[in-house]
């Protein structure tokens, strides 16, 4: 059992960096709706 101590932190990086990439994408899905708003208006 003592093993998943050590996966424990590459977890924890991998939660991160998954995080991350959420808030990125949710950042282009905004811009992107924008965009679109803005050619529906054309």
């Amino acid at each position: 059992m003592e093993f998943m101590a050590y996966l424990a932190p590459v977890a924890f990086v991998f939660a991160l960096a998954a995080s991350s990439q959420v808030g990125t994408l949710k950042k282009e899905v905004e811009k992107l709706k924008a965009e679109v708003e803005e050619l529906k208006n054309k």
